[in-house]
């Protein structure tokens, strides 16, 4: 996992992307692949994304975050996404993907959100 740097904190998986775009397919679908791995392998309940290094993601990564949260709502797995730059935030809100997700500031905001076991409306 080059480019993804995989942490457990107080039972929150946060999985940081460290690419600073997420537009070549074969470069999303590898990442794609190592979280579904990382899910497959543990009992992963909390999952945060953190995405503050990625600054371009192209209809490749939205799809993966589409297909990463199909595949962890059966699990009983929370999805959160942090970190998010305005390019990619707003790839979010013209998708209208902000309305599914739990999306944060940062790792912080994300970590209080997930230890008061709410959840925060989508796109906050």
């Amino acid at each position: 996992m080059a480019e993804l740097n995989c942490i457990e904190k107080d039972g929150v998986h946060i999985v940081a992307f460290l690419d600073s775009s997420l537009f070549e397919e074969s470069v999303v679908l590898q990442r794609r692949r190592e979280i579904e791995e990382l899910v497959a392998q543990r009992d992963i309940s909390r999952l945060l994304l953190d995405m503050s290094c990625v600054h371009m993601a192209g209809s490749a990564a939205l799809g993966m975050l589409i297909r990463l949260k199909s595949r962890c709502v059966p699990r009983n797995c929370r999805v959160a996404l942090c970190g998010l730059q305005p390019p990619v935030r707003e790839a979010m809100r013209i998708t209208q993907l902000d309305k599914i997700f739990e999306i944060y500031e940062a790792v912080g905001q994300a970590m209080t959100a997930f230890q008061a076991g709410g959840t925060a409306a989508p796109g906050v």
